[in-house]
């Protein structure tokens, strides 16, 4: 059996994972078809309860403009406080300092290392919080005045432990690459956690969310061995049977990458991080005695969704051998040019046949999911970028599949941050 034979057998298997949760994004997108979008009704309330918001930052000179809003909730000034761990090394130490001398109404902490990263920082400031909910932004987030008073209202359900409201864009048109990066990141908070939240696991995504204090304590707190502590927290507060809220129409306006690096570094650290947690918690999910099995299902695909990467790799690189005419005995151009045209009509002719028309639909379901959710929201010019989520894949492939294995392997990934951008305050 030759190179090319055995590189077929290799391209269908590795199509098998890709149908699979490919046919998991279909389905997501057909269940939110019909799946009722609740607007949750704010009222006024009276009963308001204290609350600790934490601003965890490290070299991001942004968060100046994260604390100025944070500053005008109109929320009582006696119910809520405002923490800042600081880790930053550069300028950000001086702007934090001068912005609390000029105005006390935040807590500013500093650690003498970076230990657990963010989650570290969080912890470090859970010590000395006051509040009876938490909430958390990320230092690039720019929450509106009413966002205190809208968030906290479904935990007077005592039954609630964390609500996680919809993420939106401070800097969508900023390049391509940010326009990219919005359309699949509001997939996500436009279609899939609409249904997440029918299914009960709507996940707490680490910034622009609220979190009941005393459960946070009661699971352990946050996880400082993990890069991804938001979901790893989701995980272990569902374990003991709470239940979660997602808040489609009030929203958290924060940044998304600029830059195809900082793009990258976000999706190796989800890769790493959630193959991680599938590594560790994939049991504590299946033996579950308070979830249910559709939660169970649902987790578990979400764990290991990452894991299609290397699927993708492996198609990519079957495909490409069997493409190639170098790998041919029968073919033997002698130009460079002429080993390109053949690799060119051969991929053409594989594209469009009947065959390769049925595989690129059977494996298609992701783009469907992110048009849908630009349809949704009557994005309907965007919609001609999605095939770009394609190319962009193409890049991705290798390093989230580089960081499952890291996972995998037991091998250590550090705590890269996403670049935020520059902001000096006046």
């Amino acid at each position: 059996m030759g190179i090319v034979e055995i590189a077929k057998i290799a391209f269908y298997i590795c199509m098998i994972p890709l149908i699979i949760y490919s046919m998991k994004f279909y389905s997501i997108s057909i269940y939110s078809l019909f799946t009722r979008k609740t607007k949750y009704k704010f009222k006024k309330s009276k009963d308001l309860p204290k609350v600790s918001v934490h601003i965890p930052v490290y070299n991001d000179p942004i968060v100046i403009r994260c604390i100025k809003k944070c500053l005008q909730f109109d929320y009582p000034k006696d119910k809520y406080e405002i923490v800042v761990v600081d880790d930053s090394t550069d300028e950000t130490k001086q702007l934090l300092d001068d912005l609390h001398k000029k105005n006390k109404g935040f807590k500013l902490i500093r650690r003498e290392n970076r230990r657990g990263f963010k989650a570290g920082a969080l912890n470090e400031a859970l010590k000395t919080s006051k509040g009876e909910i938490i909430v958390i932004f990320d230092s690039d987030y720019l929450p509106g005045k009413d966002f205190l008073k809208k968030v906290i209202q479904p935990f007077h359900e005592k039954k609630v432990a964390f609500v996680q409201t919809r993420w939106d864009y401070i800097n969508p048109e900023e390049g391509l690459i940010s326009k990219m990066s919005s359309i699949v990141y509001n997939a996500f908070h436009q279609s899939a956690m609409p249904v997440k939240q029918e299914l009960g696991t709507a996940i707490f995504c680490g910034s622009g969310g609220a979190i009941r204090k005393k459960v946070l304590v009661e699971a352990g707190r946050w996880n400082e061995n993990s890069i991804t502590e938001d979901l790893d927290i989701t995980i272990k507060i569902l374990d003991k049977g709470y239940k979660q809220m997602y808040l489609p129409n009030l929203k958290a306006k924060g940044e998304v990458p600029t830059n195809l690096k900082a793009f990258l570094r976000q999706q190796q650290r989800w890769a790493y991080g959630t193959t991680k947690i599938m590594k560790e918690y994939m049991r504590k999910i299946i033996k579950s005695e308070e979830m249910t099995r559709k939660q169970k299902i649902d987790l578990v695909m979400l764990t290991s969704g990452f894991l299609v990467f290397p699927f993708i790799l492996g198609v990519t690189i079957s495909a490409s051998i069997t493409m190639a005419p170098w790998f041919n005995p029968s073919e033997h151009p002698e130009l460079t040019l002429n080993y390109l045209m053949l690799s060119t009509k051969r991929m053409l002719a594989s594209t469009f046949s009947n065959e390769g028309i049925i595989l690129w639909v059977l494996t298609s379901g992701y783009l469907f999911h992110c048009a849908l959710s630009l349809a949704y929201e009557r994005r309907y010019r965007d919609i001609v970028l999605v095939p770009y989520i394609y190319i962009l894949g193409l890049i991705v492939q290798v390093t989230n599949t580089i960081a499952v294995f890291k996972a995998l392997l037991g091998i250590k990934q550090k705590f890269d941050k996403t670049p935020k951008s520059y902001y000096r305050g006046s």
